[in-house]
């Protein structure tokens, strides 16, 4: 009986989990018929060491007022910022990478990937 209710509340928390990371997050942030307001930045992004990392990055940045998609890729060192320019710049993306641990910039040239 007992290894039934561990079971079952290990799976309300996997779910739970689940959803924080994974759920659906339209909370209305895209701007309505405007998609030249839209701009996009792609960023190399080092010091990433796990989907843990990943999934961090993703949800802060979703999580940011001006931020519409952040999509993070681990094997690449790369993400893909969807963001509308008049309430967030491509820096201050940058600094919130920044701010999290991680390095962060749009010169490849300069650019050291480190994991």
């Amino acid at each position: 009986m007992d290894k039934i209710a561990v079971l079952s509340l290990s799976m309300a928390m996997i779910g739970g989990i689940s959803w924080f990371f994974f759920g659906n997050k339209d909370d209305g942030k895209k701007p309505e018929n405007s998609s030249e307001k839209i701009k996009k930045v792609e960023l190399n992004i080092s010091g990433m060491h796990c989907a843990g990392c990943v999934a961090g990055i993703e949800a802060t940045l979703k999580a940011t007022e001006g931020v519409i998609t952040a999509s993070v890729n681990l094997a690449t060192s790369k993400g893909v910022f969807e963001y509308d320019p008049s309430k967030i710049s491509k820096e201050q993306i940058i600094q919130k990478i920044k701010d999290l641990g991680y390095d962060a910039s749009e010169d490849l040239q300069n650019f050291e990937k480190k994991s």
